[in-house]
């Protein structure tokens, strides 16, 4: 196959992956009728109709699915080879603009920023501490952590994905009040303190082999810090939940305790978001590398400083 055919295959798998002509040919620098010729052009040359259109709708048909399946992952790895050698010769350098949470981008950003300013002297970089979720592409960011399940999306991500989870905790003065706890459903009767930046009512989830438990809790008080989490639950307010090596430090000192041991929480994940794997620039591609490499060990770091 042609030069000519790949680019029209570009063009195609762009369309599927943006899920309309007017997104593609906005990513790709086209007009829309451009790009339709062009996966038209495509059809013709394989004798085959790959998308069945509306005037709302864009769908893959059978044929479409199977080829889109198979031409991906091949033009990526072209990509990634051609990005490769173009990576070797330039250096990153630049701005780049990072978002993420407050509380957590203050507690975990430090290291990793500064060993990734230390590796690339030419890269200035800009972050936005903010509760919000900012939209990557129209606000003009290189990379957004998030934590969480992620809704569907054209964003690519890179996972983290801490096995630990949350943990729960409480005082020993709040467990001789309250009495301690036998199994997730007795959480209905205690107060609880709850980290959440959406109004929504608060659900805790818990595991025992094969059975899973979501508990509607009780909320004490509601708010996006741990740090006023972990200093409401050691002056007795009540039962928290907080990163395992966040509150080690406390439960060290006698002023937390763990409850519901038996009950795993499920694993916190968090993932990096960026734009498009394609012509990532090496500004962003060292930086996710960094993150690869520190993301979870900052979690760790944060015994020693909490």
């Amino acid at each position: 196959m042609d030069l000519r055919a790949l680019d029209l295959i570009a063009v195609f798998v762009q369309v599927v992956d943006s899920r309309s002509f007017r997104a593609a040919a906005k990513v790709l620098g086209m007009s829309k009728s451009t790009v339709s010729l062009k996966v038209a052009q495509l059809e013709d040359t394989l004798g085959a109709r790959l998308l069945e259109r509306t005037t709302r709708t864009l769908k893959l048909t059978e044929v479409g699915t199977a080829f889109y399946a198979q031409s991906q992952p091949a033009l990526s790895q072209l990509h990634e080879a051609g990005q490769h050698v173009l990576d070797t010769r330039a250096r990153p350098s630049g701005r780049l603009r990072i978002a993420m949470l407050f509380e957590p981008g203050q507690l975990l950003l430090s290291g990793i920023l500064s060993e990734y300013l230390e590796r690339y002297p030419e890269v200035h970089v800009d972050v936005e501490l903010t509760d919000r979720y900012v939209d990557l592409v129209n606000e003009g960011f290189d990379v957004a952590l998030r934590p969480g399940p992620l809704p569907d999306s054209s964003l690519k991500s890179l996972r983290f994905t801490m096995s630990g989870g949350l943990k729960l905790y409480a005082s020993p003065a709040y467990l001789r009040r309250k009495g301690r706890l036998q199994r997730p459903e007795d959480l209905a009767s205690h107060d609880c303190l709850v980290m959440s930046t959406k109004h929504q009512p608060a659900q805790w989830d818990f595991a025992q082999g094969r059975r899973k438990v979501a508990v509607r809790v009780k909320e004490r008080m509601r708010v996006n810090s741990f740090v006023l989490l972990r200093d409401l639950a050691v002056a007795g307010h009540g039962i928290t939940r907080l990163p395992e090596s966040f509150a080690r430090p406390a439960v060290r000192a006698g002023k937390l305790r763990s409850v519901l041991d038996a009950f795993a929480p499920p694993p916190v994940e968090w993932h990096a978001l960026y734009p498009s794997a394609r012509n990532l620039s090496p500004k962003v591609r060292a930086f996710l590398e960094v993150l690869e490499q520190r993301f979870l060990r900052a979690f760790d770091e944060l015994a020693s400083t909490a």
